[in-house]
């Protein structure tokens, strides 16, 4: 990934986006900063999310993590603004008071359980827009990213192509061992040798 050091006489990253007037990029630097390559949901695409995954990236790591962010962006507008959106690239939608507004993209820099806003902001605007999340949608491919991240939260036979080739292995191993204890068990039910009963 690229460096986020101090560049003199520039600065850092986000000190260059402020002083040339990038609020929204400067705020997405701040919220992102820290984050792993996993976290970064709205940058990344199905295939290079799917990469990661095999390649044993952790998607409960960092805070917050890319499993948060993942529920927060695949459930939008059902739940409150939570602090796991913040660092989302949206677009806003259908805002009646400033229909100006409406098409452009802005990242989110703050949530507000209490008054149900997230704080948005948008390149040219002064400071960020208090928007509710009906009035924001987050975008299509990071949703879809979103899904194969909450996919690959639990192991199963559809999520199984999405481990590291190890944990495949080791699945595989439990799964015929399963398969082979289960087969012993009905093999010997009533018999005298029979597998013990686990339960």
């Amino acid at each position: 990934g690229a460096s986020r050091a101090a560049v003199p006489p520039v600065g850092t990253p986000e000190e260059a986006a402020t002083d040339e007037g990038h609020a929204d990029l400067a705020a997405w630097l701040v919220a992102s900063r820290g984050w792993t390559p996993l976290q970064h949901l709205e940058a990344l695409t199905v295939d290079r999310a799917r990469a990661l995954l095999r390649g044993g990236a952790d998607s409960s790591a960092g805070e917050p993590s890319a499993l948060e962010r993942a529920r927060v962006l695949c459930s939008w507008g059902e739940s409150d603004p939570t602090a796991a959106a913040v660092g989302s690239t949206v677009e806003i939608r259908s805002l009646v008071s400033r229909p100006s507004m409406n098409g452009k993209v802005g990242v989110v820099v703050s949530a507000s359980a209490s008054t149900g806003r997230f704080g948005v902001r948008v390149a040219g605007e002064a400071k960020a827009l208090a928007l509710r999340p009906a009035n924001l949608q987050p975008a299509a491919e990071a949703v879809e990213v979103g899904r194969l991240v909450l996919k690959a939260a639990e192991w199963s036979p559809q999520s199984h192509e999405l481990f590291p080739e190890a944990a495949r292995k080791r699945a595989v191993e439990v799964m015929r061992l399963g398969y082979l204890i289960a087969w012993d068990e009905e093999r010997f039910e009533g018999r005298e040798g029979a597998a013990p009963n686990m339960s």
